[in-house]
Parts: C-alpha cells; sequence; structure tokens
C-alpha cells in the first residue's frame, strides 16, 4: 500500500534539521561515562569500573591487583586516609539520626536489626538453599564479571526469596515476626520513596574468595533520571555475615547521591569523586540505601563466603525487576495478605493490570487459570458473533472487577457464563 511521502523513511531522513528533540540526554550515557573515566576521580585510577586486563599478568589472584591502593576496590591506603576523620554511618537505633545519615549520606546503619534467633534462621535458609540450587545445577551466577579463564563468575545470586522461606515474606510485608527492625525500615523505606511503593526485587548475593568487584552503579539507572530532590528507588540490604574491606563490604561513596545528581539528568560529571569506601557492620545490621547512591559489590579477600540480602523497593510507576505474578509460587499467592500482593504488584492500583483489572483488584484469579491452563483472553468480538462464541469462558469472568460487575451488566445480567 502506498502511503504519503512525507510518512516515509527517507523523507523524514532528508527533511530533519539538526535538532532532534531530547537527543542529547537520550544519547548522553552520563553519569556513567563520567564514572569510567580514567586517572580523574581520587583512588580510581582506571574509573569506577573494572577491567581484568587492567590486572597484572602474574597477579596471584588472576584479574585482579590486590596491591594498587589507587584502584577503586582496594580501600585499605587513599581511600581510608580520605574518610578517616569524616563522620560515617555507624550502626544506630535512634531514628533521628538514621534519617540524617540516610539524608546526608545516601545510605544507614539499622544496628541489630534481626535479633540473634533471626539471623540464626536466615542466615541458616539462605546457605542451605544456595547449596541446594548448586546441587541441582540451577545456581545463578552472575553480578561481576568471571575471572579470566573461567566461564562462571564466583558470585552466586538467590532469586525470587519468596519462594524460599517464610521470613522472607516478613521482610517484603515489614513483619517484625520475621525482622525486629521491619517497622523502622517501612518507615524510612516509606519517606523515601512514598508509602504505596512496590518490592522490585529481593535476592541473596553470595561472593566468594576472589571476586572481581562490580562497576559501582545507581540502582536507579533504571529510571535515567538524576534528581536533587528525592531518590525513585530504596535498597534494603539484609547483612548476614560480619563485612569489612576483608571479605568485600559492599563498596560504596558516601555522599555520591548528592554528587551525581547535582550535574543534572545527562549531564557529565565535572568534579572528581571522593574514593569508595568498604562497608563495615556486623552480621545482622541491616542498611537502607537509596537508588542514587553509588555503590557495587567488593572483592572478597577471605576464605568464607559473604552474604548479603538486597530487596530492591521502587515507585509504583516504576516496572519491576521481577514479575513477582508470574514468578510466585500459586500458594504464596492463594495464601497472601492484601499487602503482600501490593508489594508483589498482584494487585495493582493504575498500573500492572490484566485486561483492565488494575483498579485494587487482586490478580490470583487470573494467575491460576494461566498457570491451570484455562484462561481465555477476551478476543475479536461483535454483536454478530455465535452464542458460542459469546458464551466462552473468559479469564475475564474470573477476575474480582469481572465477577463484581457481573449482576449488573445491561446485557446477560446475572449470567456468567452467560447463556440463551
Amino acid at each position: 500500500m502506498a502511503i504519503p511521502e512525507e510518512f516515509s523513511r527517507e523523507y523524514i531522513d532528508r527533511a530533519s534539521d539538526d535538532t532532534h528533540l531530547y537527543q542529547a540526554v537520550v544519547t548522553s550515557k552520563e553519569p556513567y561515562r563520567s564514572l569510567a573515566r580514567r586517572d580523574f576521580h581520587q583512588s580510581a585510577d582506571h574509573g569506577f569500573s573494572h577491567k581484568a586486563s587492567d590486572a597484572p599478568a602474574n597477579s596471584p589472584a588472576p584479574g585482579l591487583d590486590l596491591d594498587n591502593p589507587q584502584l577503586y576496590y582496594n580501600t585499605d591506603g587513599a581511600a581510608a586516609d580520605y574518610w578517616r576523620d569524616k563522620d560515617l554511618p555507624k550502626p544506630e537505633r535512634d531514628i533521628n539520626q538514621l534519617r540524617r545519615d540516610l539524608a546526608e549520606w545516601g545510605y544507614c546503619l539499622i544496628d541489630q536489626a534481626l535479633s540473634p534467633t533471626q539471623l540464626q534462621r536466615m542466615s541458616a535458609r539462605v546457605r542451605d538453599q544456595a547449596a541446594g540450587e548448586r546441587k541441582a545445577g540451577i545456581a545463578s551466577w552472575m553480578g561481576t564479571e568471571p575471572v579470566p579463564g573461567e566461564k562462571l563468575t564466583t558470585t552466586q545470586f538467590v532469586h525470587c526469596l519468596i519462594n524460599k522461606g517464610e521470613q522472607f515474606l516478613h521482610c517484603v510485608e515489614h513483619n517484625t515476626d520475621g525482622v525486629q527492625a521491619a517497622h523502622v525500615i517501612e518507615r524510612l523505606v516509606s519517606e523515601s520513596i512514598g508509602e504505596r511503593f512496590l518490592m522490585s526485587s529481593f535476592i541473596a548475593i553470595i561472593t566468594n574468595k576472589h571476586n572481581l568487584p562490580q562497576a559501582l552503579h545507581q540502582d536507579q539507572a533504571i529510571a535515567p533520571f538524576q534528581d536533587m530532590a528525592a531518590p525513585y528507588t530504596c535498597n534494603t540490604m539484609f547483612i548476614l555475615d560480619n563485612m569489612g574491606p576483608h571479605n568485600g563490604g559492599t563498596l560504596v561513596v558516601p555522599g555520591s547521591h548528592k554528587l551525581l545528581s547535582a550535574p543534572g539528568t545527562g549531564q557529565p560529571i565535572d568534579t572528581p569523586l571522593p574514593p569508595a569506601i568498604n562497608l563495615s557492620a556486623p552480621a545482622g545490621t541491616v542498611m537502607i540505601f537509596e537508588g542514587r547512591l553509588l555503590h557495587g559489590t567488593g572483592v572478597n579477600r577471605s576464605d568464607a563466603a559473604r552474604t548479603v540480602l538486597v530487596m530492591n523497593s521502587i515507585k509504583p510507576f516504576m516496572r519491576q525487576q521481577e514479575l513477582h505474578l508470574f514468578s510466585a509460587h500459586s500458594s504464596i499467592l492463594e495464601n497472601a495478605s492484601d499487602k503482600l500482593l501490593y508489594r508483589l504488584g498482584a494487585m495493582p492500583t493504575g498500573l500492572g493490570g490484566i485486561e483492565g483489572a488494575w483498579n485494587g483488584d487482586r490478580l490470583v484469579g487470573q494467575r491460576l487459570a494461566m498457570e491451570q491452563g484455562n484462561y481465555l483472553a477476551v478476543g475479536e468480538l461483535s454483536p454478530h458473533s455465535s452464542k458460542q462464541e459469546l458464551a466462552q469462558n473468559f479469564g475475564y469472568r474470573h477476575s474480582e472487577v469481572g465477577t463484581r460487575q457481573a449482576p449488573h451488566q445491561p446485557e446477560g445480567a446475572g449470567k456468567n457464563p452467560p447463556t440463551f
């Protein structure tokens, strides 16, 4: 079919001038281009990104240089000197100090957020789950690059923790049965990104000896806006092992949530960033850090694995990293509270619905019907469709909104499915 010339690609290319709307922002790749800048950031000769090719060929730890204090993942030298006299966050219980730390540094540390019993139970469950997934041959190895010569990284992820233990559901619901500091955590996340936040993903990250480091990044990069006003995402990190530089405690650049936002969206960083630190905190601490904070997995120099759990929370207009409505076991959804269903995105309020069921309706019925192979989407219909076509057992009939409206339908009222 012929189309008007003005709608052809050739005409559009020929007629367009050099001003292409928001091309500068869309193609800038900032601030990450600036983060990889060499000989610019403090204690980051190669930028805040790692390339195994930069490591000495004869290194005892392939792909790493553990002796150069000017590399971002080695934090005991120049980086430690830089931060020595700074009043960085320490494990704390006072809500107001936690707020001040989160605002000033981009993160805070909740002291003994897990009781000894909760810590022991959570650690054992994650350890067993990770071992079981390895033995089943379904372990997930990701997050950092593989050591040169290897096919898999040495960092294991355990995904979709909601399926893997009741205590993890307590974490999502902020129930003190699973996390004694749950109310503090929920308050800080709510104040950071709003009360109607969603849980985007909930994973365990297990690093083993001499894993390669992550490039430092913002989790908020999924919404590529640098906004000084407030974050779009917020993380809750459950620290299950004592951590520090010796075992690659999470790398962070304190205060970077402000420094990266100040230039604005799509703009380069024109002032060198301070060095990174390895987070130091005892097991049982919970770290809250907002989405603008520069962070990444550090290098574990110890012989023991280091484990953290990270739950990412987002504003309700954003897309979740994990599609929980499909990932969750049916038994989890069948028995979930409204609060849990909402956090999982299975009780949407405006976005993420199924066939118009998006205004606070539970989507459990639709998910179960799909799982059983019984879900029939509404296709093309007309007033001239056959009785059989109109009487099909559409999935919409079993949605909350469909069931609620069925008795009041102007045609076929009270008939579900209709008869003729």
